[in-house]
């Protein structure tokens, strides 16, 4: 992969011919911190805020069904531009299916063993990259440098589990499948934090946990207190969804977004070492809580 070194201009997103249901998408990425740079779609000409750090993101409108934007950075005498096609997509987003999540609440899962056991999910891998950060390092890569770091944090005092531990593809039903093999009790799984294109990724910093079921709700309280005070990150928000890896019944799953990747500012702090320990001592402080004070299930 290239360096920020090599390169005068990184344009992490949108990709060329990438197609939106939004009237408006954000572009990020990274640019030379000294230079001054541009946005330019359909005639129109705006300013992009860059970073100390290089870092740069900011909204768009795109006015059009076929819209070309430009990106142009000036440094001195040199200008670098590059240019991409966004299509407008207008058909109307699927209304999202809760019927599961009601017939799922009346179930709860059973306590196996005195012992907790935990599956820890790092999210994507392989050929599923998540979301990018600014300088254009995929998401797949930090989960995995989370989950290992939690992997040996736990792995001291519960009986722990990854469902992947080196950079490869599983799918969404495996990961499931090895949670329910195990018999875990906790099943947490890891990612960092995108938009979509009409959201200000500006205005969108901290950690967000994520849930299907009420029994779950009480451990992800404890996991965004905990990784909250040990990080100083934002508390973006406890939340219900009906995500493939918060569904299982069988255990108190969630899904924490470690801070936003695509944040100018968060992203550059989330992925340096000393924070991602600082998010595990968080969430094994919150996990601690939790089973201590848990009630049999």
């Amino acid at each position: 992969m290239s360096t920020t070194k090599e390169k005068t201009l990184i344009w992490v997103y949108p990709t060329h011919k990438w197609v939106t249901d939004c009237k408006q998408t954000f572009v990020y990425g990274w640019a030379k911190p000294d230079s001054k740079l541009f946005i330019k779609c359909n005639g129109s000409e705006k300013s992009v805020k860059t970073f100390p750090n290089g870092n740069f993101a900011q909204v768009t409108k795109l006015p059009y069904k076929e819209n070309i934007i430009q990106l142009v950075q000036v440094t001195g005498k040199n200008k670098k531009t590059i240019s991409r096609k966004i299509i407008v997509n207008e058909k109307k987003m699927k209304r999202k299916n809760t019927q599961f999540i009601q017939e799922q609440e009346k179930k709860t899962p059973q306590k196996k063993s005195n012992s907790f056991r935990i599956v820890i999910d790092p999210g994507h891998g392989g050929k599923e990259h998540g979301t990018h950060s600014s300088k254009g390092i995929t998401e797949k890569h930090f989960n995995l440098q989370i989950a290992q770091l939690l992997y040996k944090k736990l792995n001291k005092n519960f009986k722990v589990y990854l469902t992947r531990n080196k950079d490869k593809f599983v799918s969404l039903k495996t990961r499931v499948e090895v949670a329910k093999k195990n018999q875990c009790d906790l099943l947490i799984s890891i990612h960092h934090n995108a938009l979509p294109d009409n959201e200000n990724p500006l205005h969108h910093k901290g950690v967000g946990i994520y849930y299907t079921h009420s029994f779950a709700k009480p451990f992800a309280n404890h996991l965004l207190e905990s990784i909250s005070r040990e990080t100083k990150l934002n508390k973006y928000g406890i939340f219900k969804r009906d995500f493939a890896l918060t569904k299982p019944s069988f255990c108190y799953a969630v899904l924490i977004e470690c801070g936003f990747l695509i944040h100018p500012e968060e992203s550059e702090y989330i992925t340096q070492k000393k924070t991602q320990e600082k998010i595990v001592s968080g969430i094994v402080r919150g996990i601690n809580l939790f089973v201590n004070n848990a009630k049999p299930l």
